[in-house]
């Protein structure tokens, strides 16, 4: 289920089986990164999206959690925090993040939660077949990280 009307209504009838949560973290710059923090937002929302559609029912795919690249991480963690919070009130068990920006790495001991890390692959002139293809591949991978802590409780 999506951040959409449709999706809510069915979330809220249905709410007890939703119990995971994916929030995309996406970094803005301007200037010379523009285009690679761009390319990050884009990669890491078509695998949020891809992952939501084949788990959709049991998985919640938030708005992208969208961060200036020069926020402090202090700032970012507070922010995600909240938002971790109000999940958890609201009863969900599991909380993915999801990007590209390595710099997440750092900071992942801290979330507390579980970070899902992709490197970007540029995909802007690939072949959509090919595109769908390695996208699907990402998703396999996210698949057994997610099945791993579903089976965990």
């Amino acid at each position: 289920m999506k951040w959409r009307s449709g999706d809510i209504t069915v979330y809220q009838q249905s709410k007890e089986f939703v119990d995971t949560v994916v929030i995309p973290l996406q970094p803005l710059s301007f200037g010379i990164s523009m285009k690679t923090s761009a390319g990050m937002a884009d990669y890491s929302l078509l695998i949020a999206e891809e992952t939501e559609r084949q788990l959709h029912g049991r998985l919640f795919l938030m708005p992208a959690f969208t961060y200036l690249k020069h926020d402090s991480e202090e700032a970012l963690i507070s922010r995600l925090l909240s938002w971790v919070k109000e999940l958890k009130e609201e009863g969900f068990r599991h909380i993915f993040f999801l990007t590209s920006d390595a710099e997440w790495k750092k900071s992942e001991q801290k979330l507390g939660e579980n970070l899902l890390w992709m490197p970007v692959i540029p995909m802007e002139t690939m072949d959509p077949s090919y595109k769908e293809e390695i996208v699907k591949e990402q998703v396999k991978q996210l698949f057994q990280i997610i099945l791993h802590k579903w089976q965990e409780c």
